[in-house]
Parts: C-alpha cells; sequence; structure tokens
C-alpha cells in the first residue's frame, strides 16, 4: 500500500483497466469470435477493477464500479482517435484526466474519508500521471514477456 498524496493515492487499478479499455492490444485487429474486430474484454477488466478497488478500501459495492464502466467505456470510444500516441504518452494523459474525475466521484459518494475535496481532485493529477507514463510503457512489454502478443521489436 502506497501512502497518499494530497489524500490520492496512485490509481493502478484505474489505469490497468483503461490501458484494456483503450485497446492498446488490440490496435492489430485481432479478430474476435463475434468477427467485429472488437474485444469485450474491457467490461470484465473495468467490472473487476471497480470491484477491487471497493474491496481493497471498504467501499460500498457498486461506488467504484460505477465510475469504471463508464470511464473505460469513454476510453473504448475515443481509442481510434488516440491510436498514434506513444503509449507513455497516451497512459500519462489518460491518467491524468480520469484520475481527478474518480476523486471527485467518490467525494460525491461522500466516502472519501474528509479532507479537502480540491485538494485531492488535483493532488490526484501527480501520482496519477506517473502510474499512467510507467504501466502503459512497461505493460506493452509485460504481455510479450508473458506470450500475450505475437509481434516482436525489430
Amino acid at each position: 500500500m502506497l501512502p497518499a498524496f494530497g489524500g490520492a493515492k496512485p490509481p493502478f487499478l484505474l489505469v490497468l483497466a483503461l490501458y484494456v479499455a483503450l485497446g492498446i492490444r488490440q490496435w492489430e485487429r485481432v479478430e474476435s469470435k463475434s468477427g467485429n474486430g472488437r474485444s469485450h474484454a474491457w467490461i470484465w477488466t473495468a467490472f473487476a477493477a471497480g470491484y477491487m478497488t471497493e474491496a481493497l478500501s471498504g467501499l460500498p459495492c457498486g461506488c467504484c464500479i460505477g465510475f469504471m464502466l463508464p470511464a473505460c467505456a469513454l476510453a473504448h470510444a475515443v481509442s481510434r482517435a488516440v491510436a498514434d500516441m506513444s503509449p507513455a504518452m497516451l497512459g500519462m494523459t489518460t491518467a491524468m484526466l480520469f484520475a481527478p474525475l474518480q476523486e471527485g466521484w467518490l467525494d460525491a459518494w461522500g466516502v472519501t474519508g474528509g479532507g479537502s475535496a480540491f485538494v485531492r481532485f488535483f493532488a490526484s493529477a501527480l501520482p496519477a500521471a506517473v502510474v499512467g507514463a510507467v504501466l502503459f510503457g512497461i505493460l506493452p512489454r509485460l504481455e510479450r514477456f508473458a506470450g500475450l502478443r505475437g509481434e516482436v521489436d525489430p
């Protein structure tokens, strides 16, 4: 468990769910069983990440799932438009956009545990930027190492 920075912790599970929702792995147009070329794994990943965030933080059921699903749906909808960005830059930008929104969502649910919502809203962007850049840069390499990706770096 990492210490909170300004009341906000680095959003590892959010970034992982956004990584899957953006479909960096699917940009090679891997055909799904339905034949439309779009994977629906991001839905299950968003649900699982939201559920794990709730369980690890002791939050009410539906609190984080209710944020992860729409956030990942939005990320999935714009995935083709941002396909030309480098993974690290995309991760940093995406995490910096969605982490403050998640802090606002948690504040609306009243589960933040006190402290200034204004400070948490802006303080959440810094650790999120680092986590997003690092994870989006590392996850494609980990997928290749684990054999989940077929391409090889030149």
